[in-house]
């Protein structure tokens, strides 16, 4: 099963078999495999997935920018979906437009006879995390801010380093001068990251990762 790296985009562990082969194609399903990591980001705004009707509004875009290897974002760190979570998706979002009742199991699809069920790591507590660049790009960066600014996809502003940071000029002696900080803080700061439009639109910044952006900046941004 290891070799197969099924259900491993995202972080996800691998636990279960039989239970998870007897699950019906629901959206819950779905929300934990082929939606897994897209959950990570899109949570608010236009592209929130969080809802069985507001993936179903993006069917096609959703669909199209897996297929196209565009999502979830390499650049970030993640691994496309697997045969199995493709089928998953695209079987419940067929049903869903067919409204189909007669539900298949997961084991009766035709590339997840072998699948287990996927547990998602326990959330990070970024209150007691170590301040540290590595960090802060692991578990803010790279989700919120890596689809634009890594080294693979930015016209402009790269993040991949604390020099990075510095020679864009984003960082300063406080989190308030701090143009990295700024920018995150709703009203702040004209241009709001992440964008709240277009294709990117990720969900902002929670309070907690604020929080940590600020103090690893205040210690002293290493």
């Amino acid at each position: 099963m290891e070799e197969l790296g099924l259900f491993k985009t995202g972080g996800l562990e691998i636990k279960g078999f039989s239970k998870f082969q007897n699950e019906k194609v629901s959206f819950d399903v779905v929300k934990s495999t082929a939606l897994s990591t897209c959950l990570e980001c899109h949570t608010s705004g236009g592209r929130s997935m969080n809802t069985a009707e507001k993936v179903l509004a993006q069917k096609d875009a959703i669909l199209g920018a897996i297929n196209k290897g565009s999502m979830p974002p390499r650049s970030a760190g993640y691994q496309p979906l697997n045969a199995c979570e493709k089928q998953i998706l695209e079987t419940w979002i067929d049903d869903q437009v067919r409204s189909r009742s007669d539900v298949q199991k997961v084991g009766e699809l035709s590339n997840c006879g072998d699948a287990e069920a996927p547990v998602q790591k326990p959330e990070t507590d970024l209150a007691t995390l170590e301040l540290s660049f590595e960090n802060l790009k692991k578990e803010i960066l790279d989700p919120k801010c890596m689809v634009c600014h890594s080294t693979e996809t930015a016209r402009r502003t790269i993040l991949e380093t604390v020099a990075d940071l510095q020679k864009h000029n984003l960082l300063a002696a406080t989190a308030e001068e701090s143009v990295l900080y700024q920018v995150t803080v709703p009203g702040m700061n004209k241009r709001f990251m992440p964008p709240q439009r277009g294709n990117t639109m990720l969900a902002p910044l929670t309070e907690a990762e604020l929080s940590y952006m600020k103090r690893w900046i205040e210690a002293g941004a290493k």
